[in-house]
């Protein structure tokens, strides 16, 4: 529904939005942030929650009218800015707009 155009029941948005949100709770007491998702140091972890955050948090507003991550108390807008001064995530963002472009061209 978010992304395809497709239609969900209100019931199958309600038990996604129950189980998102508990998921989230979940996630952010595992979590870090000390800067990076499992601590001080860049792991792999930070190379999924730099993807799945934002399309999380989209993905719920979307569909469910919020931003569910950032009602877990998930501040993943800062936690984005961090990754993105990275070289590397800078890199990724530059081929990943080209790649866009090159595709709509």
């Amino acid at each position: 529904q978010a992304f395809f155009g497709g239609t969900l029941s209100e019931k199958f948005v309600a038990r996604v939005k129950r189980d998102l949100m508990r998921n989230l709770a979940a996630f952010r007491q595992l979590a870090a942030f000390s800067p990076y998702a499992a601590g001080a140091s860049f792991t792999m972890a930070d190379c999924a929650v730099y993807t799945s955050l934002p399309l999380a948090a989209l993905a719920s507003k979307l569909v469910c009218g919020e931003d569910l991550v950032a009602a877990a108390g998930i501040d993943w807008k800062s936690y984005v800015k961090l990754i993105e001064q990275r070289p590397t995530a800078q890199q990724v963002a530059a081929d990943r707009k080209a790649d866009q472009l090159a595709r709509m061209g």
